[in-house]
């Protein structure tokens, strides 16, 4: 009976702390030193989830330096961070982490 019980309680704990995730977000890709705009960069998005990561996703920048992008995944302990590298190959290649919604990535540009 106890290991029954015992059983019962642990498969019951595996699958109530497991949950779906979504983490979303948005910003603008902007040159440091001229503060316009950069169109068609490169944003890509993956969830950083015990040193792994999963659900990449692709985007480019519009005319106005806007992008979105999220990831979701299922039956997971915990979420995750939402990891951004933004490239541009007349840009300094940007790593961010956890960006707030509407924030501003400012990159600068490589020197010729």
């Amino acid at each position: 009976m106890r290991g029954l019980l015992l059983f019962t309680s642990i498969f019951f704990l595996a699958f109530a702390s497991c949950k779906n995730c979504t983490r979303y977000t948005y910003g603008y890709i902007i040159d440091r030193e001229t503060s316009k705009p950069i169109q068609g960069a490169e944003v890509r998005s993956h969830a950083a989830l015990d040193d792994k990561s999963r659900d990449h996703r692709v985007t480019y920048t519009d005319s106005t330096g806007w992008f979105e992008t999220a990831f979701e995944l299922d039956g997971v302990a915990k979420c995750g961070n939402l990891k951004l590298i933004i490239s541009d190959s007349n840009y300094h290649t940007a790593y961010e982490a956890d960006l707030q919604p509407g924030d501003t990535i400012f990159l600068y540009r490589i020197k010729k």
